[in-house]
Protein backbone atom coordinates (compact mmCIF):
# COMPACT_ATOMS: atom_id res chain seq x y z
CA UNK A 1 0.00 0.00 0.00
CA UNK A 2 1.42 3.63 -0.90
CA UNK A 3 0.32 6.57 1.09
CA UNK A 4 0.58 9.52 -1.71
CA UNK A 5 -0.88 11.98 0.35
CA UNK A 6 -1.62 12.85 4.30
CA UNK A 7 -3.86 16.07 5.18
CA UNK A 8 -3.96 16.94 8.63
CA UNK A 9 -5.25 20.03 9.98
CA UNK A 10 -2.41 22.51 11.96
CA UNK A 11 -2.87 25.53 13.76
CA UNK A 12 0.46 27.07 13.00
CA UNK A 13 1.49 26.38 9.28
CA UNK A 14 3.92 29.31 9.57
CA UNK A 15 5.62 27.32 12.55
CA UNK A 16 5.54 24.21 10.22
CA UNK A 17 7.48 26.01 7.47
CA UNK A 18 9.88 26.86 9.36
CA UNK A 19 11.11 23.48 10.84
CA UNK A 20 9.86 21.32 7.58
CA UNK A 21 11.76 24.06 5.06
CA UNK A 22 14.08 25.60 6.94
CA UNK A 23 15.44 23.03 9.53
CA UNK A 24 14.83 19.40 7.73
CA UNK A 25 15.38 21.54 4.70
CA UNK A 26 12.07 19.40 2.51
CA UNK A 27 10.78 21.19 -0.22
CA UNK A 28 7.98 22.90 0.96
CA UNK A 29 4.93 24.77 -1.24
CA UNK A 30 3.24 27.35 0.99
CA UNK A 31 -0.36 28.54 0.38
CA UNK A 32 -2.57 30.84 2.32
CA UNK A 33 -4.16 27.76 4.20
CA UNK A 34 -2.26 24.79 3.61
CA UNK A 35 1.23 23.93 3.44
CA UNK A 36 2.40 20.69 1.33
CA UNK A 37 5.53 18.99 2.41
CA UNK A 38 7.24 16.80 -0.27
CA UNK A 39 8.82 13.98 0.54
CA UNK A 40 10.22 11.50 -2.26
CA UNK A 41 7.18 9.74 -2.55
CA UNK A 42 4.54 11.13 -0.74
CA UNK A 43 3.08 14.29 0.15
CA UNK A 44 1.81 15.64 3.95
CA UNK A 45 -0.35 18.80 3.75
CA UNK A 46 -0.91 20.82 6.71
CA UNK A 47 -3.99 22.68 6.65
CA UNK A 48 -5.22 25.57 8.50
CA UNK A 49 -6.96 24.39 11.69
CA UNK A 50 -10.27 26.12 12.88
CA UNK A 51 -9.83 28.81 15.16
CA UNK A 52 -9.47 28.02 18.38
CA UNK A 53 -8.27 24.24 18.05
CA UNK A 54 -4.64 22.81 18.07
CA UNK A 55 -5.11 19.38 16.59
CA UNK A 56 -2.28 16.68 17.23
CA UNK A 57 -1.53 13.72 15.43
CA UNK A 58 0.83 10.56 14.88
CA UNK A 59 2.64 9.83 11.33
CA UNK A 60 5.50 7.99 10.10
CA UNK A 61 7.71 8.35 7.74
CA UNK A 62 9.84 5.50 5.42
CA UNK A 63 13.82 5.59 5.67
CA UNK A 64 16.20 3.49 3.43
CA UNK A 65 16.97 0.10 5.45
CA UNK A 66 20.43 0.40 7.31
CA UNK A 67 20.01 3.94 8.18
CA UNK A 68 18.40 4.53 11.35
CA UNK A 69 21.83 5.36 13.06
CA UNK A 70 21.93 8.10 10.62
CA UNK A 71 19.01 9.30 10.61
CA UNK A 72 19.01 9.75 14.40
CA UNK A 73 21.99 11.36 14.17
CA UNK A 74 20.63 13.99 11.18
CA UNK A 75 17.75 14.75 13.15
CA UNK A 76 19.45 15.36 17.06
CA UNK A 77 21.95 18.02 14.65
CA UNK A 78 19.16 20.05 14.26
CA UNK A 79 15.88 18.95 16.82
CA UNK A 80 15.96 16.99 19.81
CA UNK A 81 15.23 13.22 19.71
CA UNK A 82 12.42 11.83 22.03
CA UNK A 83 13.43 9.34 24.21
CA UNK A 84 11.65 6.42 26.38
CA UNK A 85 10.74 6.34 29.75
CA UNK A 86 9.31 3.66 32.01
CA UNK A 87 8.63 1.26 28.97
CA UNK A 88 9.16 -2.14 30.09
CA UNK A 89 10.02 -2.88 26.54
CA UNK A 90 12.97 -0.33 25.94
CA UNK A 91 16.04 0.68 27.59
CA UNK A 92 15.66 3.55 30.26
CA UNK A 93 16.49 6.44 27.84
CA UNK A 94 16.25 4.93 24.40
CA UNK A 95 16.22 7.33 21.72
CA UNK A 96 16.36 4.18 19.06
CA UNK A 97 13.63 1.86 19.30
CA UNK A 98 12.19 -1.46 17.64
CA UNK A 99 8.68 -0.85 16.73
CA UNK A 100 5.58 -3.19 16.47
CA UNK A 101 6.89 -3.97 12.69
CA UNK A 102 10.29 -5.55 14.11
CA UNK A 103 12.12 -2.47 12.54
CA UNK A 104 13.94 0.48 14.47
CA UNK A 105 12.55 3.84 14.65
CA UNK A 106 12.98 7.32 16.32
CA UNK A 107 10.19 9.86 17.37
CA UNK A 108 10.75 13.26 17.53
CA UNK A 109 7.91 16.46 18.06
CA UNK A 110 6.99 18.89 15.16
CA UNK A 111 6.21 22.67 15.80
CA UNK A 112 2.57 21.09 16.02
CA UNK A 113 3.02 18.85 18.63
CA UNK A 114 2.91 16.13 16.25
CA UNK A 115 4.74 12.42 17.55
CA UNK A 116 6.81 11.80 13.93
CA UNK A 117 7.95 9.07 13.52
CA UNK A 118 10.85 7.44 11.18
CA UNK A 119 10.98 3.86 10.70
CA UNK A 120 13.74 2.33 9.46
CA UNK A 121 12.11 -0.52 7.33
CA UNK A 122 14.10 -3.71 6.86
CA UNK A 123 11.44 -5.21 3.92
CA UNK A 124 11.18 -2.72 1.53
CA UNK A 125 15.16 -3.87 0.46
CA UNK A 126 14.92 -5.27 -3.08
CA UNK A 127 12.58 -6.11 -5.36
CA UNK A 128 10.14 -3.12 -6.20
CA UNK A 129 12.01 -0.77 -3.64
CA UNK A 130 15.04 -1.87 -5.27
CA UNK A 131 14.93 2.10 -5.37
CA UNK A 132 16.13 2.77 -1.62
CA UNK A 133 19.37 0.35 -1.49
CA UNK A 134 23.03 1.88 -1.66
CA UNK A 135 23.70 3.33 -4.96
CA UNK A 136 19.84 4.42 -5.95
CA UNK A 137 18.33 7.33 -7.34
CA UNK A 138 18.24 8.19 -3.71
CA UNK A 139 21.75 8.85 -3.92
CA UNK A 140 25.22 6.52 -2.93
CA UNK A 141 25.56 5.77 0.24
CA UNK A 142 21.88 6.39 1.17
CA UNK A 143 21.32 2.58 2.10
CA UNK A 144 24.45 1.91 2.43
CA UNK A 145 26.15 0.92 5.55
CA UNK A 146 30.08 2.37 5.19
CA UNK A 147 31.66 5.19 6.67
CA UNK A 148 31.08 7.05 3.47
CA UNK A 149 27.08 6.46 3.96
CA UNK A 150 25.14 9.92 3.95
CA UNK A 151 21.79 11.24 5.30
CA UNK A 152 20.01 13.41 3.91
CA UNK A 153 16.24 15.21 3.57
CA UNK A 154 15.77 13.17 0.23
CA UNK A 155 16.29 10.05 2.44
CA UNK A 156 12.84 10.62 3.76
CA UNK A 157 11.17 8.43 1.30
CA UNK A 158 7.40 8.30 1.60
CA UNK A 159 4.95 7.68 4.51
CA UNK A 160 4.61 4.29 6.83
CA UNK A 161 1.99 4.80 9.35
CA UNK A 162 -1.05 7.26 10.14
CA UNK A 163 -2.67 7.10 13.52
CA UNK A 164 -6.41 7.46 13.91
CA UNK A 165 -8.56 7.27 16.85
CA UNK A 166 -12.20 5.59 17.26
CA UNK A 167 -14.57 4.70 19.81
CA UNK A 168 -15.60 2.05 18.03
CA UNK A 169 -12.07 0.23 16.83
CA UNK A 170 -13.97 -3.09 15.47
CA UNK A 171 -16.22 -1.12 12.77
CA UNK A 172 -13.77 1.26 11.88
CA UNK A 173 -11.41 -1.25 11.40
CA UNK A 174 -13.79 -3.02 9.43
CA UNK A 175 -14.66 0.01 6.81
CA UNK A 176 -10.77 0.88 6.83
CA UNK A 177 -9.90 -2.37 5.67
CA UNK A 178 -12.81 -3.00 3.57
CA UNK A 179 -11.87 0.16 1.46
CA UNK A 180 -8.53 -0.55 1.19
CA UNK A 181 -8.40 -3.64 0.57
CA UNK A 182 -5.85 -4.50 3.12
CA UNK A 183 -5.99 -7.02 5.90
CA UNK A 184 -4.06 -6.66 9.57
CA UNK A 185 -0.16 -6.08 9.52
CA UNK A 186 0.05 -6.16 13.08
CA UNK A 187 -2.46 -6.08 16.44
CA UNK A 188 -6.10 -6.51 16.38
CA UNK A 189 -5.68 -9.75 18.53
CA UNK A 190 -7.12 -10.13 22.28
CA UNK A 191 -4.65 -8.05 24.50
CA UNK A 192 -3.54 -5.69 21.47
CA UNK A 193 -4.83 -1.88 21.63
CA UNK A 194 -3.50 -1.22 17.93
CA UNK A 195 -5.00 -2.76 14.71
CA UNK A 196 -2.38 -1.61 11.85
CA UNK A 197 -4.12 -2.01 8.68
CA UNK A 198 -2.07 -2.50 4.89
CA UNK A 199 1.26 -3.88 3.69
CA UNK A 200 5.01 -3.86 4.66
CA UNK A 201 5.08 -0.14 3.17
CA UNK A 202 2.61 1.55 4.85
CA UNK A 203 -0.11 1.19 7.59
CA UNK A 204 -3.13 2.79 8.98
CA UNK A 205 -3.68 2.28 12.96
CA UNK A 206 -6.64 2.18 14.49
CA UNK A 207 -6.13 3.30 18.22
CA UNK A 208 -9.15 3.65 21.12
CA UNK A 209 -9.80 6.85 22.05
CA UNK A 210 -7.28 8.27 24.69
CA UNK A 211 -5.02 5.63 24.30
CA UNK A 212 -1.29 7.28 24.04
CA UNK A 213 0.69 7.74 21.25
CA UNK A 214 4.47 6.13 22.44
CA UNK A 215 7.06 7.97 23.59
CA UNK A 216 5.33 11.02 24.95
CA UNK A 217 1.51 9.26 25.61
CA UNK A 218 -0.14 11.64 23.31
CA UNK A 219 -3.82 11.31 23.54
CA UNK A 220 -5.60 9.41 20.42
CA UNK A 221 -8.39 12.10 19.76
CA UNK A 222 -10.48 12.21 16.40
CA UNK A 223 -8.79 15.00 14.64
CA UNK A 224 -9.57 15.47 10.63
CA UNK A 225 -7.22 13.28 8.97
CA UNK A 226 -7.50 13.16 4.84
CA UNK A 227 -5.69 9.81 3.50
CA UNK A 228 -5.07 9.13 0.02
CA UNK A 229 -3.31 5.97 -1.33
CA UNK A 230 -2.76 4.44 -4.58
CA UNK A 231 -5.01 1.99 -6.31
CA UNK A 232 -6.22 0.77 -9.31
CA UNK A 233 -9.89 2.04 -8.67
CA UNK A 234 -10.71 5.70 -7.79
CA UNK A 235 -13.21 5.40 -4.80
CA UNK A 236 -13.82 7.51 -1.58
CA UNK A 237 -14.89 7.12 2.13
CA UNK A 238 -15.99 9.54 5.15
CA UNK A 239 -15.77 8.20 8.15
CA UNK A 240 -17.89 11.20 10.53
CA UNK A 241 -15.77 10.37 13.87
CA UNK A 242 -12.62 12.46 12.99
CA UNK A 243 -13.67 13.34 10.11
CA UNK A 244 -11.79 10.82 8.56
CA UNK A 245 -11.48 11.08 4.80
CA UNK A 246 -10.04 8.00 2.46
CA UNK A 247 -9.32 8.43 -0.72
CA UNK A 248 -8.70 6.15 -3.96
CA UNK A 249 -6.50 7.54 -6.86
CA UNK A 250 -5.26 5.60 -9.40
CA UNK A 251 -2.13 8.01 -10.48
CA UNK A 252 -0.10 10.48 -7.40
CA UNK A 253 -1.17 13.26 -10.03
CA UNK A 254 -5.13 12.71 -8.79
CA UNK A 255 -4.25 13.02 -5.10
Amino acid sequence: MRIVRLTLDCADLGAQEEFWAGTLRLEVEAGEDALDVRLRDSTIRFRRAAPGTAPRHHFAINVPPGSIERAAAWIRERHELLAFHGDPDEEEGATIVHTDRGTPAVYFLDPAGNVVELIANVRLAGGADADVRPGGPLGVGIGGSGEDATFGPEALLDLAEVGIAAVDCGATCAAVRDFLGEGVLWGGAPGWQLTAIGDARAVVIVAPLDRGWIPVGLPARPVPTEIVVLTAEPAELTLPEGPYVLRRVTSPSAA
